[in-house]
């Protein structure tokens, strides 16, 4: 598993937002994982047998977003860390259908994102007040303007992503 700082410097360093999203989904992935190990996967041969059953590649509780409902209902994950991951997951998919690449700062991720409990879009929503109104998308103010918004956008992700993260790197509470 890739650790805090080497995923956050993988994060800072994809090109594209479908990349970005994919990079986190599996890094999620991983982390719940690691979960599921900690909560389920005992010693005890009798447990150990019907859990790996359970949890092993072609069973029932093999799929991420069914492993994530299990540890939400059991109260080992909060609603707001199963809701972000679920969306996320949900957009990644999304845009992997899509023609069109989508950048962090478009409009329509902006949008989206705002979805997500543990992101702070203040600075986002501040900058966009003050976008500045030009009918030249070519000129080099209004570069410099979705250049500086696509880096906020983007860390202001990696920072929910990493505080995401870390709601998953915890102790069996079981």
């Amino acid at each position: 598993m890739i650790s805090k700082d080497n995923f956050i410097r993988q994060l800072s360093e994809v090109a594209s937002l479908r990349g970005f999203l994919a990079l986190s989904v599996n890094q999620f992935s991983q982390n719940i994982e690691l979960l599921i190990n900690r909560v389920f996967r005992k010693k005890d041969f009798v447990v150990e047998s019907v859990v790996n059953s359970l949890f092993e590649h072609q069973g029932p509780l093999a799929e991420l977003s069914v492993r994530l409902k299990v540890l939400v209902s059991l109260g080992v994950i909060s609603t707001e860390v199963f809701e972000d991951i679920n969306f996320l997951i949900e957009l990644k998919d999304q845009l992997s259908n899509e023609v069109e690449e989508f950048s962090f700062s478009d409009s329509y991720i902006i949008d989206e994102i705002k979805k997500l409990h543990h992101i702070d879009l203040n600075i986002v929503l501040d900058i966009l007040k003050k976008e500045p109104k030009l009918d030249n998308k070519d000129s080099l103010q209004y570069q410099m303007f979705q250049t500086r918004l696509e880096k906020i956008v983007r860390s202001s992700l990696i920072l929910a992503i990493s505080a995401i993260r870390d709601q998953l790197d915890i102790e069996s509470p079981l």
